[in-house]
């Protein structure tokens, strides 16, 4: 049975009211700390299912149950449905909603999925959306996905949303998402791979035999994008990780082209499927981090710090956190 933790981050919606009083936070009806508005936090639980709500005087949010895997993070928000600013206050909608903190208190405060939310209006967005930072062409592209889309589409998208999270957008290199319009790509395959620290090979059940429309085997062609990139990162010394996913095997080097002849002896990620899909994955994660360089911006992107015990934002450096006083994960003397 797997024994990895489980995460919620918990976000509180700003309101017209009740802006200087604290939600108390119940998981499994057991209080486990309050929140303010505005603030976010962070707890670390059990895999499993789970009971979560808020609380305000007599005010009761109804109990949400979330089912949480091995390793996911679920984001949620709360908050009451009093106005949202002064300004609807004195609306109908306004009216309509401090109307219903009376008659139906039992729906006044929410716990829900963050997606739920309704989006802001754009030009809301844009002003509180911070200012891009300017990207770094050196950035571009240090972890390659080399995948077929008749192959390992979905799969080839799951793993880069996890790889996403954990080293950003900016350095992931994926064809659909990467070659600007109208480009030769081998031009810019060729100039990607010289930038990148490591390309992975998914390999799916349908890799090595894959056919064109004239039954000719497509790793066969010169042509070939896949056997392109591959020629190409072997070419310059790139390191390149087989990753094995929907119980496909590692191809022998008699099956390959003399070009691609080296990846047999490459050592293979095998990414199985669930419930074990995200196992796979952290040894993948593992992997990168050890093939990107060590001085790199492109290392693996650290979390902000959680307190386990009341989830409040951890001050960097702290040894202790200021809002429950227990020792901070990983800080001497800590549990």
């Amino acid at each position: 049975m797997s024994t990895l933790p489980a995460f919620i981050t918990l976000q509180r919606n700003k309101t017209s009211s009740n802006q200087l009083r604290r939600f108390s936070i119940t998981l499994d009806n057991q209080p486990v700390g309050k929140i303010g508005a505005g603030q976010t936090k962070r707890f670390r639980l059990a895999a499993g299912s789970h009971l979560i709500g808020i609380r305000l005087d007599l005010y009761k949010s109804k109990l949400l149950q979330i089912h949480l895997a091995p390793n996911q993070t679920l984001a949620l928000v709360c908050g009451d449905r009093s106005p949202e600013n002064l300004k609807e206050v004195f609306t109908l909608k306004g009216l309509e909603k401090s109307l219903n903190s009376v008659i139906k208190p039992s729906q006044y405060l929410y716990v829900e999925p963050a997606e739920q939310q309704p989006s802001p209006p754009p030009a809301t967005a844009a002003a509180e959306r911070p200012p891009a930072k300017a990207k770094s062409a050196k950035c571009s592209g240090a972890i390659f996905i080399s995948y077929r889309r008749e192959d390992s589409r979905e799969i080839t998208g799951r793993i880069c949303d996890r790889l996403n999270g954990e080293f950003g957008k900016e350095t992931i290199f994926r064809d659909v998402d990467s070659i600007p319009a109208g480009v030769d790509f081998r031009d810019h395959i060729n100039n990607t791979i010289g930038q990148c620290q490591v390309l992975l090979a998914i390999i799916g059940t349908r890799w090595l035999n894959a056919q064109n429309a004239k039954s000719e085997r497509r790793l066969e062609l010169d042509s070939d994008p896949l056997r392109v990139e591959i020629e190409t990162a072997l070419q310059q010394k790139i390191p390149v990780i087989p990753v094995l996913v929907k119980n496909s095997t590692m191809p022998d080097a008699d099956e390959l082209p003399h070009s691609l002849q080296p990846l047999a002896y490459r050592n293979a990620i095998i990414i199985p499927g669930e419930p074990y899909f995200h196992n796979g994955v952290d040894r993948l994660i593992e992997e990168l981090d050890r093939n990107l360089a060590p001085d790199s911006a492109l290392r693996r992107k650290k979390q902000p710090g959680f307190c386990i015990h009341c989830g409040a934002e951890l001050i960097a450096g702290n040894r202790y956190c200021i809002q429950c006083g227990q020792p901070a994960e990983g800080a001497p003397n800590a549990p």
